[in-house]
């Protein structure tokens, strides 16, 4: 039986989420955006490569063409669906395959898996999935024990207009006094992760905005919106089959509220749109 909504650690959360969404997670805009984020990435013939929430392998299979046999794809994952996937294109491809090892375990706790050296990688990949993260500057740090020096982190966040009706529903969570799947009000600007890769060690390089992600542009929804913009991000994966009643009917009225405190001239503009940072490990 499924926990309720709050009661969740973080790696409960995201098997649940990506458990569920593992079959179909390809049938998206994934595998698109997964070639732009790789394209922005310095990655060269004979590298190591630690590709973090390797999920169906999008990144990792793109990273172990541009490697090579010389080179190594570590990816590590929590959702054993999403690995099998990954496991199942490894069979069907065993010219990359062969050249992606793959983990599962909770990424932000490495510690005392013994196929990873720390400071042994040159590049650590988190795709899509940063923002799950409860203390993003612990992560960071963590990540960070595993490159070499000098060696790059990329990592993508989502725009802080990105999917309105998420952040605000984390809002309304906390001031229920609700964890939440996800960690997204921290980011508040392109310089919000530049402040903490700085601030744990690395110098950031390259920031670069992605839009069009879904394939849309910025869409605007009118303040009387808001219950449908409830009713869709309550049964998205996030919250889907763990919210109870309970919470929704306590939830609504909130949300309606931090909605209408969104709206600028009665609408709320929603940015299809990620950042993609690129930092160098000081030495």
């Amino acid at each position: 039986m499924a926990k309720q909504f709050g009661t969740e650690t973080q790696v409960e959360s995201a098997k649940r989420m990506y458990d569920a969404r593992a079959a179909n997670y390809e049938d998206s805009w994934h595998p698109d955006y997964s070639r732009r984020f790789i394209e922005l990435v310095p990655l060269v013939p004979g590298q190591r490569v630690l590709d973090l929430c390797c999920g169906t392998g999008l990144e990792a299979f793109l990273a172990a063409e541009i490697v090579g046999d010389a080179g190594e794809v570590i990816g590590v994952d929590v959702s054993e669906g999403m690995l099998s996937v990954l496991r199942g294109r490894q069979q069907r491809q065993p010219e990359l395959g062969r050249r992606i090892r793959t983990l599962l375990h909770d990424v932000t706790n490495l510690q005392g898996l013994k196929e990873l050296e720390k400071g042994s990688f040159d590049v650590v990949l988190c795709s899509s999935a940063f923002v799950l993260f409860d203390d993003p500057a612990r992560v960071v740090a963590h990540w960070r024990e595993y490159l070499r020096p000098g060696g790059i982190a990329a990592i993508d966040i989502t725009h802080e207009l990105n999917l309105r009706s998420g952040m605000i529903l984390e809002r309304v969570a906390d001031r229920m006094g609700v964890t939440f799947p996800s960690n997204r009000t921290w980011v508040k600007s392109a310089d919000s992760f530049c402040e903490i890769l700085e601030r744990e060690g690395f110098t950031v390089e390259n920031v670069v905005l992605l839009d069009k992600i879904t394939g849309e542009r910025s869409t605007y929804y009118r303040v009387d919106q808001a219950d449908e913009q409830f009713n869709y991000i309550i049964n998205t994966a996030l919250t889907k089959n763990v919210a109870t009643d309970d919470f929704k009917e306590k939830a609504r009225p909130i949300f309606r509220e931090e909605w209408e405190k969104e709206a600028v001239d009665g609408k709320v503009e929603i940015v299809d749109a990620l950042y993609v940072y690129i930092a160098r490990r000081k030495e």
